[in-house]
């Protein structure tokens, strides 16, 4: 459904003579890997309504898109940067989506900037990782904030049996500028992979919100032990990638011990 959604969109795009970054890559891979599970699982647990107000703390803005677009979502799209502020821009006019129900803006997770008690619903899809420090917990603490009495938080996240912090030597991804870096060696960092305890340590109890699932996601491709298929997946595989994703992807499980290679979280939050 998404895919399709962002295939048409990316088309329609190019048609009306906007040849965007964001189009184009719609256009190739509207929907990757592991976005295709990460997408199902989010959507399973968010329930979106057309009555609902809904956040979406950096996540691929695509979901935003549709939410706003074809559910009719009130949907507030942010970023820490505005990568993608002109590119959706055009979408929304494209799709002739009013403004009040899609806004599009750039905003630091750890210091929202709305009142408390604001959206029914937030989401955010494999960002918490990427903020250093303690921004993680600082930002759990914000969307408790503004989430309204009865709200739900779907949250994704990388998961490892023992927590790590990943680095990379490069700032070669478009939020580098906001992360920390390791002047001496040269490093920036880049995800913190959680473990169990993380995600109860720093995530769910730090929030004040009640963890009302959580499950494991995983992959059951035979030939890699340490490193992700999506590594090694090039933009040309872009229309197999939602099948290869069905091949490969476990069921959700409520324990990361079942998988053969547990991957990522889905957390459930409540208030």
């Amino acid at each position: 459904m998404l895919y399709l959604y962002g295939l048409w969109l990316g088309l329609e795009s190019v048609v009306r003579g906007h040849i965007t970054r964001e189009a184009m890559k719609n256009i190739i891979v509207p929907v990757n890997y592991w976005r295709t599970l990460e997408f199902k699982v989010v959507l399973n647990e968010l329930r979106p309504s057309h009555l609902d107000t809904i956040l979406d703390i950096g996540s691929p803005k695509l979901l935003s898109l549709y939410l706003a677009d074809k559910v009719g979502a009130s949907v507030f799209a942010t970023d820490i940067e505005n990568y993608f502020t002109h590119d959706y821009e055009i979408f929304r006019s494209l799709r002739r989506i009013p403004k009040e129900r899609l806004r599009i803006q750039t905003v630091d997770g750890r210091k929202l900037q709305f009142s408390e008690n604001s959206f029914d619903k937030v989401f955010s899809i494999s960002v918490l990782e990427h903020i250093p420090e303690h921004g993680d917990i600082e930002c759990v603490k914000e969307i408790a904030r503004v989430l309204k009495p009865g709200g739900l938080c779907v949250i994704t996240i990388p998961f490892a049996p023992v927590s790590r912090d990943e680095f990379k030597d490069s700032k070669d991804f478009y939020w580098s500028g906001s992360s920390t870096s390791d002047a001496a060696a040269k490093r920036v960092f880049f995800q913190r992979r959680y473990d169990e305890n993380d995600i109860h340590e720093r995530l769910a109890k730090p929030s004040g919100l009640k963890l009302t699932n959580l499950l494991y996601l995983g992959e059951t491709f035979p030939f890699l032990r340490k490193r992700e298929l999506s590594e090694f997946l090039p933009p040309i595989t872009g229309t197999i990638q939602p099948l290869m994703s069905t091949l490969f992807h476990t069921t959700p499980s409520k324990t990361w011990r079942t998988l053969k290679r547990p991957l990522g979280a889905l957390i459930v939050l409540s208030k």
